[in-house]
């Protein structure tokens, strides 16, 4: 049977039959829908652009420290439209006795709101933004700072029942906090379970843990497994829907600080941008998670190595149900210098959940970044958003990966007072088929500390790497914001 037939009946024959039909009266006019009050956001991403006009967008940011004066973090709305934004952002806290704390904030046309969180809420070791936008529109992300190093996030479009985390290192004295809110007013039931390489834990002392509404509850090192390279995790909801943010700080062959959300939904494909081999990275390694019932048979390949025929780039690995695999790029042999992509891809649509951490050189140090790929979901895009840029002209900023086989071009934009602007240097630079390449934010005014878009004539993924913020060298990783 012709595969494409059930798509042509769907996308071609029932309309035109449906067509022929109204003037016999088969079909009669309707009356327009009436306006939405809630928008339908259906299977949760993170992060979620919208595709359509709705009364209200909200969303849900990780969570930042606020333990002293050394840490804290703000949230940052962009405003990519001619007209205002306004709306409501909520602050929570793990301090016990604290209520949410809610305050109306504007964002002019083509410009940013920023809002410090402990300036909302000065108790906590944890704080955490809701932040609901009138009408939609505009794009909303967190930044978290240590002493080890700042860390960007991207927002999520909504809350889920379960999040997974693929990468959680804890060797060498690395430590790491489990952040999860609960937006809502009524209390949430979690219950975790834990993967490595020898297999999977429930402890029960993790299981049927309440989360107040409005709150945020920390899951902290000292209740996590410890001197673990490869540690996978599962924050299930059994009642109630949250959001679950990971804190990491790096010790021994890692260094540096990751904040970021964790993935909402398991997906069938991922794709990752900023892949490197040469002198200056000390190692790039990806963690398979399979949180399914059943094994699941995953293919791994290079992307962007088209000069490279020798090299062979594929691998296929079975990750066992409920466990996690990780490999290096040094598992390759002949892996050429320069940059190159990888991508991720499961028979017959089973779901996982990948993620990769890279350690590079900083100075006369080394900074470590995790970072989740692009999921499937977010494979459609030629458009990618960043309400964070960078404050320094620094090479390489931005990673671009063509998920196409054909040539295209990328041109970065700035948001500013005119609008979205085309940066000198940056417009329409050729991004070869199936390609990678790094884009460097130039040193002029109207490109730092703003916005930025990337934009392409083909499918692309976008990650950056920002700045560590202050004094500290080297880089922390993020994706980008499709849309």
């Amino acid at each position: 049977m012709n595969r494409r037939l059930p798509a042509l009946v769907v996308f071609v024959v029932a309309p035109v039959a449906a067509l022929a039909m109204f003037p016999l009266g088969v079909f009669h006019e309707v009356p327009p829908a009436a306006t939405p009050t809630f928008a339908a956001l259906g299977q949760p991403t993170m992060p979620f652009v919208p595709s359509a006009s709705f009364i209200n967008a909200t969303w849900f940011c990780g969570g930042v420290p606020n333990a002293d004066a050394a840490s804290g973090g703000s949230v940052t709305v962009a405003n990519p439209t001619d007209a205002p934004l306004s709306g409501q952002i909520t602050v929570f806290s793990d301090a016990d006795g604290t209520t949410a704390i809610e305050a109306p904030f504007q964002v002019p046309p083509r410009e940013t709101f920023r809002q410090v969180l402990s300036e909302m809420q000065p108790k906590g070791g944890y704080l955490s933004a809701m932040v609901e936008v009138a009408g939609g529109g505009g794009f909303v992300e967190q930044l978290a700072a240590t002493d080890d190093g700042n860390a960007v996030s991207p927002c999520s479009n909504s809350t889920s029942s379960n999040w997974y985390f693929a990468d959680n290192y804890t060797l060498n004295g690395s430590t790491e906090d489990l952040v999860v809110t609960n937006p809502f007013p009524d209390d949430a039931i979690l219950n975790l379970t834990f993967a490595s390489n020898d297999g999977t834990r429930r402890p029960p002392a993790l299981q049927g843990l309440p989360v107040r509404g409005n709150s945020i509850i920390v899951i902290s090192q000292d209740k996590l497994a410890k001197d673990e390279a490869v540690l996978a995790v599962t924050i299930n909801a059994s009642r109630g829907r949250v959001v679950a943010a990971r804190a990491q700080h790096y010790r021994g062959e890692r260094s540096g600080f990751s904040l970021s959300l964790g993935a909402p939904s398991v997906s069938a494909e991922w794709w990752f941008a900023d892949g490197e081999a040469g002198p200056d990275v000390t190692f790039e390694r990806y963690s398979i998670y399979n949180p399914t019932d059943a094994d699941v048979s995953v293919t791994t390949n290079f992307w962007g190595l088209q000069d490279h025929p020798e090299f062979v780039g594929v691998r296929t690995d079975t990750v066992p149900a409920g466990n996690v695999i990780s490999f290096t790029t040094a598992d390759f042999t002949g892996l050429p210098d320069g940059r190159h992509g990888m991508t991720f891809s499961t028979e017959s649509d089973a779901a996982i959940v990948v993620e990769r951490g890279i350690t590079r050189r900083a100075g006369d140090g080394f900074a470590t970044s995790v970072v989740f790929g692009a999921p499937q979901v977010f494979g459609g895009y030629t458009r990618w958003s960043m309400a964070i840029g960078t404050d320094l002209a620094v090479d390489n900023v931005l990673s671009v990966m063509n998920l196409d086989f054909l040539d295209g071009t990328v041109t970065v934009k700035a948001l500013g007072p005119g609008g979205e602007v085309a940066i000198p240097g940056l417009e329409a630079v050729p991004l070869p088929k199936s390609g990678v390449l790094d884009l460097t934010i130039p040193d002029q005014a109207a490109a730092l500390g703003v916005p930025l878009i990337v934009e392409s004539t083909q499918r692309i993924v976008v990650e950056r790497k920002l700045p560590r913020g202050g004094d500290l060298r080297g880089r922390s990783g993020s994706l980008a914001m499709p849309g």
